[in-house]
C-alpha cells in the first residue's frame, strides 16, 4: 500500500492505485477527500484516464459498492 502519511505519494497516485487494484474502501475514502478539498475533478479524471484506464462507469460502480458496504 502506498503511504500518503509519510508524503511519498500524491492523493492522485493513491486514488489511481486503489482504482487499479479495485480496493473499494481506499478508493471511496480518497475520492471523498478530493471532493471535500474541492479538487478540480476534471484534472483527477484526466490523470486516471491517462495512467489507469479510467472510466466513469467503473468509478460510479466502485463508489456505489463502497456506500453499500458501510
Amino acid at each position: 500500500m502506498m503511504s500518503i502519511i509519510k508524503g511519498h505519494t500524491s492523493i492522485f497516485q493513491l486514488i489511481g492505485d486503489a482504482y487499479s487494484k479495485r480496493d473499494v474502501q481506499r478508493f471511496y475514502y480518497a475520492y471523498g477527500l478530493c471532493v471535500r478539498a474541492k479538487t478540480n475533478m476534471k484534472l483527477l479524471h484526466k490523470y486516471l484516464t491517462n495512467r489507469h484506464n479510467f472510466t466513469r462507469i467503473d468509478c460510479a460502480n466502485l463508489l456505489r459498492s463502497a456506500r453499500n458496504i458501510k
